[in-house]
């Protein structure tokens, strides 16, 4: 049983992490669980201010932190990195179509992420054809859903507006992933909540 990985404590997946790897061999591809999304507004960024705010949040989110590991049984488990700053990419599609731009961030959703060891996120500067500026984000469904994305989409924003903008004020921490994974794993081992739940149904 594997109880450190590269230094970190290693903790169990969760029973949704498990369903994904669980129908992930019968899928036609492992992109089958990717996320990728953009977000961009019609005003002038400043890439300098941006980056430090993708690298801030990504400070603040242990979730966007996760790595996994595979012991020699072919058991997966996860944990949680430090923050290393990261040298975020830019890509300015001026001069391309619309449908381009969006075709090539298609292709950036199709490329499936290594399982163990390794980040599991991926965010591009970008500036569209038709103007805007934003962020690019890919996630990996095993760290990464709906209401995730969009809280650490939502962190940088405010990050970003808080540096830039007199009187924004700066977001409030994030909550912390591993608590709320050493609540689920306590439930999944037989607490009395899950009893109850468990009665009910």
């Amino acid at each position: 049983m594997m109880r450190t990985r590269k230094g970190y404590k290693v903790y169990p997946l969760t029973v949704a992490q498990r369903f994904h790897l669980f129908y992930l061999p019968y899928s036609p591809t492992a992109a089958v669980l990717n996320i990728g999304t953009s977000l961009t507004i019609e005003v002038e960024i400043d890439w300098d201010v941006l980056k430090q705010s993708i690298n801030k949040a990504y400070e603040r989110s242990e979730g966007m932190r996760i790595r996994f590991a595979k012991d020699k049984e072919g058991n997966y488990y996860q944990y949680i990195v430090d923050h290393e700053d990261q040298d975020i990419e830019f890509v300015d599609f001026t001069g391309k179509t619309m449908e381009e731009a969006e075709e090539i961030m298609k292709e950036w959703t199709r490329v499936p992420f290594k399982m163990t060891d390794t980040q599991l996120t991926r965010v591009v500067m970008i500036k569209t054809p038709d103007g805007f500026s934003g962020v690019y984000f890919l996630g990996h469904h095993m760290i990464v859903d709906a209401q995730s994305l969009i809280a650490f989409l939502k962190d940088i924003i405010e990050i970003y507006c808080s540096a830039k903008y007199e009187g924004v004020p700066y977001p409030k921490e994030m909550a912390s992933y591993l608590e709320q994974l050493q609540k689920d794993l306590a439930y999944e081992a037989g607490s009395k909540a899950q009893a109850r739940d468990a009665e009910y149904f």
